[in-house]
């Protein structure tokens, strides 16, 4: 892929924040006073750990901001991101620990786009010059995706008024955008934008 493309492309996935936030500022000021009951929840991602190279592990947490269970609603989002040791086609093996920050927005239902940054650490050594590199990392994660929810307000089988932890499921689709602070030497023309799929698992409280 070549760089303008590559840049080209941060720049128009850049602006899906912007239009993130601009659709928070539209909501109804009645909504923002509407957040409803399991307004916590904890999720970690089940399918990058377990693919080869990528080996990704992610843990989060959301806490809903304002808005309704069935209609427009925020979460904002905080965790870890972490790649121990894991072969890599740059470096030899990648190591990579970072926390993440950002904004979900549900739009209907379970229907959401979020935007989240990664930022922290990583190091290994080049596959071209051989070099040992430890470098600040720094990602914007772009994704769309759907939260199937069960025992939760908004989800299947809660009643209102209940207690019990629900739980869901969120298959995600998006992207993951390197912002051009990582150095870990010579990419051999190995792009720093990668296409996603995710499958978030997580419980509500």
């Amino acid at each position: 892929m070549h760089w303008t493309h590559i840049l080209g492309a941060q720049q128009a996935l850049g602006m899906i924040p912007v239009g993130l936030i601009a659709l928070t500022c539209l909501a109804a000021p009645g909504e923002l006073s509407t957040v409803h009951a399991h307004r916590w929840a904890a999720e970690v991602e089940l399918v990058q750990p377990f693919i080869p190279t990528v080996h990704i592990v992610r843990a989060r947490l959301t806490w809903t901001a304002w808005g309704e269970a069935a209609g427009l609603r925020g979460d904002l989002v905080g965790g870890l991101y972490i790649r121990p040791h894991v072969p890599h086609d740059v470096v030899e093996t990648i190591d990579e620990y970072l926390l993440i920050a950002g904004y979900r927005q549900y739009l209907w239902r379970g229907l959401h786009a979020e935007a989240l940054l990664n930022g922290g650490v990583a190091w290994g050594t080049n596959l071209v010059d051989g070099k040992d590199y430890t470098t600040p990392s720094l990602f914007l994660d772009l994704n769309v995706g759907y939260r199937f929810g069960f025992y939760e307000p908004g989800g299947f089988f809660y009643r209102p008024g209940e207690d019990a932890v629900g739980f869901y499921f969120a298959p995600q689709f998006g992207a993951l955008v390197g912002l051009g602070v990582a150095d870990i030497g010579p990419r051999n023309g190995k792009p720093d934008v990668f296409v996603q799929g995710t499958l978030l698992a997580g419980v509500s409280f």
